[in-house]
């Protein structure tokens, strides 16, 4: 089950997938037949979450990378878990499937493996050790699930609409369930994203229990069963598997056929500094994440195509061109400044909350040589009058000066303040400061060695160039 890093890198993509579609049930949309009558469910659902986000708050586009194993899911390099054995279960219980999916289902299942295991051959040590150190293997080929992320610009408002508690034969598109989305995103590019939802689908994916294709207050991922193991097991407010099509730049971009569309509103699983989290690591306080919320939404494009014959490989046509020259293939958004506007626990405080809330340092401006605004999509600033108003501005200093500077936490999500050299050796950091208005000062004596300032959190965005 060997692939070159390229394909990992195509098909590790679909490791979330919880969707596939075979023609039968998904080439045309849901009629009030199937949500009501037919399915004896009636036309009113019997939950539903909606959750939204508006223009101007966090968004992120999610990029490929390494995944961090929890020992908790996986297990240890002498006791595997979820690993090759599970996966070839897995392709055998799939070939049970009526057909055409008992032949496209263990097919699939055989090139993108991330969709219920982790194979053991994909596994590499961690060298790392330490009292904070958790994850003693990771799965070195690049999928979604990854660490690294750019700030864009994206907006989104979901309807969960829940009519059936569980799964049942049929085609995939047989559901009672349906969702009503509107999503909108940038790519780190600037190319804009528009997701145009079809209708919801029944993933035929041994093990997954999806609750007819909506599934809300329940939890999916890590050891449920549902959803890949290599996403941490979360609490879900409301997700859904669906297809449907994408518009990139105002044109249709998938013309030739509709992708695997997954939405869910989840406990947040990004910790302050924007890492996915394990399993042993949930949940999160509100000072442990990015936006200091308990939660967010993720949505999702998946390489997958329905055909007459079953679900097939396809690469997503994004336009956002990764360091390979090749497009990345697959879509995952972040909104994490969203509101749930109703929903079981909607209205639910984690416990301790504003008591774990961080004060500001009490710095005043006046004490400030240099002032600077944090955002997440650039450092702005506002003193001395030369920098002021100009994003991520040249700082100059005085070898030998001593210099204060105070920075403002202008959007609520997590930064910090750094300088490193030109080796990219970190010189001197701040703590993290979260909360949107709250100030924080650091003193230090300019060098020769100092080449650049920056945020750790959002390195590539909040980046400034110093001259000594």
């Amino acid at each position: 089950m060997s692939s070159s890093r390229r394909r990992f890198l195509e098909l590790g993509a679909i490791a979330s997938i919880s969707g596939l579609a075979s023609a039968n049930g998904v080439g045309a949309r849901q009629s009030d037949g199937g949500r009501g009558d037919r399915n004896g469910n009636g036309d009113q659902p019997e939950v539903t979450v909606t959750a939204r986000q508006e223009p101007g708050n966090a968004f992120y586009w999610v990029l490929p990378g390494e995944r961090r194993l929890s020992p908790l899911v996986f297990g240890t390099e002498a006791n595997t878990l979820r690993g090759t054995d599970l996966l070839e279960v897995r392709i055998e219980q799939a070939r049970r499937l009526p057909d055409p999916l008992g032949e496209a289902v263990p097919q699939l299942l055989e090139d993108l493996p991330f969709l219920v295991a982790a194979p053991d051959e994909a596994r590499e040590p961690i060298e790392e050790s330490g009292e904070d150190v958790i994850a003693q293997q990771r799965l070195t080929e690049p999928t979604l699930y990854s660490d690294r992320a750019e700030v864009t610009s994206g907006s989104f408002e979901v309807t969960y609409e829940d009519r059936r508690p569980y799964d049942l034969p049929g085609a995939p598109g047989e559901t009672p369930d349906a969702v009503d989305l509107d999503a909108q995103f940038t790519d780190p590019a600037g190319n804009e994203y528009v997701v145009d939802h079809d209708h919801v689908i029944q993933p035929p994916i041994p093990g997954y229990e999806t609750g007819g294709g909506v599934l809300t207050n329940g939890r999916l991922h890590g050891i449920s069963g549902t959803g890949s193991p290599l996403f941490p097991q979360v609490y879900t407010y409301g997700a859904s598997w669906g297809v449907g099509h994408l518009e990139v730049n105002g044109e249709r971009a998938t013309e030739e056929g509709m992708r695997v569309v997954h939405f869910m509103t989840t406990a947040t699983v990004r910790d302050e500094r924007y890492r996915l989290v394990l399993d042993e690591e949930m949940p999160l306080a509100p000072d442990e994440t990015i936006a200091g919320q308990i939660h967010h939404t993720h949505g999702v494009v998946l390489p997958i195509r329905p055909t007459p014959d079953g679900p097939v490989y396809d690469p997503v046509p994004t336009a956002f061109e990764l360091p390979n020259g090749e497009t990345q293939p697959f879509v995952h958004a972040m909104w994490e400044q969203d509101e749930i506007v109703e929903a079981p626990f909607a209205d639910w405080e984690f416990p301790g909350a504003e008591a774990d809330r961080p004060a500001e340092d009490g710095t005043t401006d006046a004490q400030a040589d240099i002032r600077l605004v944090g955002d997440a999509s650039a450092w702005q600033g506002e003193s001395p009058e030369r920098i002021a108003g100009t994003e991520n501005p040249t700082l100059p200093l005085e070898e030998g000066a001593e210099y204060t500077l105070v920075w403002e936490n202008g959007d609520g999500l997590q930064h910090n303040f750094a300088i490193e050299d030109e080796s990219g050796e970190d010189l001197l950091e701040t703590d993290l400061l979260g909360e949107q208005g709250a100030t924080q000062s650091v003193t230090f004596t300019a060098s020769a060695e100092m080449a650049e300032y920056y945020c750790q959190v959002h390195p590539s965005s909040m980046r400034g160039t110093i001259e000594v």
